[in-house]
């Protein structure tokens, strides 16, 4: 007899390793949510361990017995009917049925509701410029002194078109006995549509909002993060939200991520102060720099950003 194999299930695209992204895992596609990996990113960590696993589906393909056939029931019919049956239907059952218009809207539907499509008042972008470019010298300076930029390794991947820069102090900026150390990553993607960078964006977002409020305790890095809630900054782009970050390191950063149009922007900020001037100081040595102070310069990167996409 043959055998019938069911339809195989869709298989996933491959997703490359985090070395494949420029922050560790922190640009990946749409897919079912596990953020850890944004954790991971946003406690600013010396190192980062990447756990690979399998998931592995096991289909029971087997032979079905053929259907046995049972025996139909037979029993006699009385030869004559009883004579006291009414001749007519009772007067009480309604004359007809009642009209297809009478039934429940939601049982004459003839499907599920369409999702509205994604829309944006930004116009689309087609290519992603130089992101060095988008911020200028006295935003930069200002917010990470003596910092120089280099572009990112952002690869393009999933649909999307990516570019990155990172601004980071090539020498201590040192005030008052005190190291300030500041860092300004700037990622920007560009997807095919406004429906695709709103996936990513809810991706994000998601993550964002499953991290506000906790805390994470991860003895292999040695640090525990603290994760505060999540904000909302109106007026840029479509949809923008942050969040502040710290770790018993001393580690703290800020991350926004922006939606509008068919682009997505990625902000983080970061920032450690060292009270005796060692870049490598932990402990109480170690001072976490104010959530408003670099929620604020977060604030101005992404504002600045939105401004050179679209002008």
């Amino acid at each position: 007899m043959t055998m019938i194999q069911g339809p195989q299930a869709p298989q996933a695209p491959p997703v490359p390793p985090a070395s494949y992204w420029p922050d560790g895992g922190g640009e990946r596609p749409v897919s079912p949510k596990a953020p850890g990996w944004a954790k991971g990113v946003l406690a600013g960590a010396a190192a980062v361990a990447v756990l690979g696993g399998a998931l592995i589906a096991v289909r029971n393909v087997g032979q079905e017995a053929p259907p046995v056939a049972l025996p139909s029931p037979s029993f006699d019919l009385p030869s004559t009917l009883p004579s006291d049956l009414p001749s007519t239907l009772p007067s009480t059952l309604p004359s007809s049925l009642p009209s297809s218009s009478g039934l429940p809207s939601e049982a004459a539907s003839s499907g599920p509701a369409e999702t509205p499509a994604a829309t944006s008042t930004f116009p689309p972008l087609k290519a992603v410029p130089e992101v060095c470019d988008l911020l200028p010298a006295s935003l930069t300076t200002r917010l990470a002194p003596k910092s120089q930029s280099a572009p990112g390794v952002q690869k393009d991947g999933y649909g999307a078109l990516r570019k990155g820069c990172e601004w980071t102090q090539t020498a201590k900026n040192i005030k008052n006995g005190t190291l300030e150390s500041r860092t300004i990553h700037l990622a920007v993607n560009v997807w095919p549509d406004v429906a695709a960078a709103r996936d990513d964006a809810e991706f994000n977002f998601g993550s964002m909002k499953d991290m506000a409020g906790t805390k994470e305790d991860n003895p292999g890095l040695r640090y525990l993060s603290t994760y505060g809630e999540m904000k909302d900054w109106d007026g840029v782009g479509d949809e923008t939200h942050a969040m502040y970050t710290e770790n018993l390191k001393g580690t703290t950063n800020v991350w926004a991520y922006i939606v509008m149009g068919n682009t997505t922007i990625n902000v983080r900020y970061f920032g450690t102060d060292n009270k005796n001037g060692d870049i490598l100081a932990q402990g109480k040595d170690t001072e976490p720099v104010a959530e408003d102070v670099l929620m604020k310069g977060a604030q101005e990167v992404a504002e600045q950003a939105v401004k050179a996409l679209t002008s």
